[in-house]
């Protein structure tokens, strides 16, 4: 009901602004008929936004089964071709695999949250270290500013004992039990938000699983009858394939990183970093910010080395969006950065995380399907950054 209400309140000053605006343009028929499009395809667009909102529970599955199905069919023609076996066999292979990389995340999960518990009292000192540390540069600050202010103010004889000031004495008193409070709340909230996220996940992945089952059985072959679905398929194998690629080594170097530091939860870290590292711009952020905490947090650990370790992770992540991603994929989705961010942003929106995950491949596959219609062509030369002449030059090269 409440995604109804939000909607309506922005559908109803669009149709009166549209309204508004249809009755003020004089009445000449090219003109009307062109403002009837255009309220047409702006009440569509308002409709098929609420309609991607509120279908999201069938459709997010379904979107990602497509998704995964055009990256892993290569996969299953080649199983097909080595093995020699039919393809119902092969997707019973590739079914079976994407199940035992499931279960070996889940076990990662699980192994990182006993370790959270288990490194509990390590965190509790290490917080009731930098407690410590923060009253003792406090009272230095405090001591420092009575020693400059009486030499501005006229001497008085009084003397107050700050270390034996019972007041003073009984707000010190709660500080350890605050620190334990305090980790004691953040592995419990961190183990709840990790569970929570892990059944959600494993929830949605099994329905996604039997969507990519069934999908592998019965793909078809996407013939030069359908040039459109084709080159739709094309762009986001090869987004995916090069993708991919980058992120397990990204993956692999940041957990590295983490475990030869010795951070806790590092194979953890690394899968995160794997699966961040397709949400484009905010993935790598997030997944450099992920284990900062647990940096800081380890008793053991000097200055240094807590420098050292995040400025490795964060440099893994920067070399790997800002040099070898641009230098390998280039331009592969063919969309401006711009109209990346703006995708992000919808899609996370409508979708929530997934959403963000699937932004760049449906983004990719609606500027290929608005470029082979000629009155929204200008709109995918848009999405690409490019002028609608260099976009028509393109496609005159294409054709011939």
């Amino acid at each position: 009901m409440e995604s109804v209400s939000f909607d309506s309140a922005i559908a109803f000053p669009l149709w009166a602004f549209l309204v508004f605006s249809f009755s003020m343009i004089p009445k000449d028929p090219t003109t009307d008929t062109r403002v009837q499009t255009v309220c047409l395809m702006a009440l569509a667009v308002v409709a098929a936004t609420f309609s991607i909102y509120w279908l999201r529970p069938v459709l997010v599955p379904l979107v990602v089964a497509l998704i995964l199905v055009s990256g892993v069919s290569p996969i299953l023609t080649t199983l097909e071709r080595r093995l020699g076996v039919n393809r119902l066999i092969a997707a019973g292979l590739t079914f079976v695999s994407g199940v035992g990389l499931m279960i070996a995340f889940g076990v990662s999960v699980w192994m990182s949250m006993v370790d959270l518990n288990a490194n509990s009292e390590m965190y509790r000192v290490r917080v009731q270290e930098i407690v410590d540390w923060a009253e003792l540069r406090v009272e230095a600050i405090g001591s420092r500013m009575e020693e400059e202010a009486a030499l501005f103010l006229p001497t008085r004889e009084l003397s107050v004992d700050v270390t034996k000031s019972p007041e003073v004495v009984k707000a010190n008193e709660p500080t350890m039990r605050d620190a334990s409070e305090f980790v004691d709340a953040f592995i419990r909230d961190g183990i709840s938000i990790i569970s929570q996220a892990f059944i959600n996940l494993v929830s949605t992945c099994a329905i996604v699983m039997i969507y990519v089952f069934f999908l592998l059985i019965g793909t078809p072959t996407v013939g030069d009858d359908w040039p459109m679905v084709r080159e739709i398929d094309q762009q986001i194998r090869s987004y995916l394939g090069l993708k991919t690629i980058i992120s397990i080594f990204t993956g692999l170097a940041f957990g590295l990183a983490l475990r030869m530091f010795g951070v806790p939860m590092a194979f953890t870290f690394g899968v995160l970093a794997f699966l961040l590292n397709f949400v484009p711009n905010i993935g790598p952020l997030v997944a450099s910010l992920l284990p900062i905490p647990l940096i800081l947090l380890n008793p053991e650990g000097s200055i240094g080395w807590m420098a050292s370790a995040i400025v490795v992770t964060c440099g893994i992540q920067g070399i790997s969006g800002n040099l070898i991603e641009p230098k390998i994929m280039g331009n592969s989705s063919d969309l401006h950065p711009v109209t990346v961010l703006v995708a992000l942003m919808f899609w996370g929106m409508m979708w929530g995380v997934i959403g963000m995950f699937l932004a760049t491949p449906i983004t990719a596959a609606m500027k290929i399907l608005l470029q082979r219609i000629d009155s929204t062509r200008p709109l995918a030369d848009l999405m690409a950054g490019r002028s609608s002449a260099n976009g028509d030059a393109e496609d005159r090269s294409l054709v011939v």
